[in-house]
């Protein structure tokens, strides 16, 4: 009966190895497509800061173009007002300085505005551009990373399969339909050792008499509570 636990034991531990390759292997495109996410992500950003910084310079030369204007109007009324002839002209031209000067104010004011969201665009931009390159590298470093990963794994993988069917149809047949049945339904652990009369594998304690008989190893027997058969290691006194 040792015997066919060992082996049990043995087959747990290959259905183990094989169980992680197959997850790394699934795993691995899960990653490329959360970094290619990520990556579309900072993409539409980097156009959108791109966009917006081109937008906010050409409106800030349009304003800049019409404020020049402004400030020559603004010389020109200056001079108008030493040659009025009456107080309606001398009123009229107070006005049109009064209104000129605070419109060039205002423009004024608008560039310093729109001169400092410049210097945060172009901020935004630089980080955002450095992302996108930075992701852009990994995403290619995880692709040529999965490729060689891939081909050794599914080397690795082929061959313990074909090792497992090999090792699996030297057992009894029975026992490994039990044992594969168990697997199944139990997170792909079908085998648990027994300690101090709690199973390995729910972490429920068995009843002390099946304890004992686990013991004993005269047959096979399963935990009452996770259906996994259960083996018991010796501790280094009794061994």
């Amino acid at each position: 009966m040792q015997e066919i636990l060992s082996q049990l034991v043995e087959l747990q531990r290959m259905d183990t190895r094989i169980a992680e390759i197959e997850s790394v292997i699934t795993d691995m495109p899960q990653q490329i497509k959360a970094l290619n996410e990520k990556l579309e992500k900072a993409k539409k950003g980097h156009d959108a800061i791109q966009s917006a910084l081109h937008e906010n310079k050409k409106a800030y030369t349009s304003l800049e173009a019409a404020l020049s204007e402004k400030k020559d109007l603004l010389v020109n009324s200056q001079k108008k007002l030493t040659s009025v002839q009456n107080n309606k002209e001398y009123e009229s031209v107070l006005r049109e300085l009064d209104a000129l000067k605070k419109s060039v104010s205002d423009g004024d004011a608008q560039l310093k505005d729109m001169t400092a969201l410049n210097f945060k665009y172009e901020s935004e931009y630089a980080s955002i551009n450095e992302l996108t390159e930075n992701l852009s590298k990994q995403l290619d470093e995880l692709k040529n990373h999965k490729v060689d990963e891939d081909k050794e794994l599914q080397e690795e993988l082929a061959a313990l399969k074909a090792k497992r069917e090999e090792f699996a149809s030297g057992m009894k047949k029975s026992v490994v339909s039990k044992y594969d049945r168990v697997r199944a339904h139990r997170n792909n652990i079908g085998v648990a050792a027994v300690e101090d009369e709690v199973c390995d594998g729910c972490y429920m304690r068995i009843p002390p008499q099946l304890y004992v008989d686990v013991k004993k190893d005269k047959s096979i027997y399963s935990c009452p509570h996770c259906q996994r058969i259960l083996y018991y290691v010796k501790k280094e006194e009794e061994a």
